[in-house]
């Protein structure tokens, strides 16, 4: 083969290859991940009545009561994905926490929170937990 056709196959594989790295999933339209994290939680061996806020309307529904690994104060927490739990049992779990943009949906920011792995399942009541995760201006609201 001529020079010229090796330049001319080298140039048409170098442009090939920028043409298709430039069609990435940075654009403006669909799903980006913005923030991705993995932590430790205490998942409390009762769920407790709390609010859970979606697409704009607040809901009355049970809720997990967990700790992270920097806290001592118990906290509301919504679903968990693969997460199987067992009423009586206080959970040590390691979860991953995903945040997503997607501007073509109705709510386009929301977070999934996903079993990684079950560090520990013990019987036991958990203790000091609160009655409720209900806040006050609920209670407002609706009376």
């Amino acid at each position: 083969m001529k020079k010229q056709n090796y330049f001319t196959i080298l140039l048409v594989a170098i442009l090939a290859m920028v043409g298709l790295t430039s069609c990435n999933d940075d654009n403006e339209e669909g799903r980006k991940v913005t923030d991705y994290k993995e932590y430790t939680l205490t998942v409390a061996s009762v769920k407790l009545p709390g609010v859970l806020t979606s697409s704009g309307s607040n809901v009355l529904a049970d809720v997990y009561a967990v700790k992270t690994e920097q806290t001592t104060d118990w906290e509301a927490h919504g679903s968990i994905g693969k997460f199987e739990y067992e009423e009586g049992y206080e959970y040590q779990i390691r979860i991953s926490e995903t945040s997503y943009l997607d501007y073509s949906m109705g709510d386009p920011a929301w977070t999934e929170y996903e079993l990684l792995e079950v560090i520990s399942k013990e019987r036991k009541d958990s203790e000091n937990l609160p009655p409720h995760f209900i806040p006050d201006w609920y209670f407002e609201q609706r009376c």
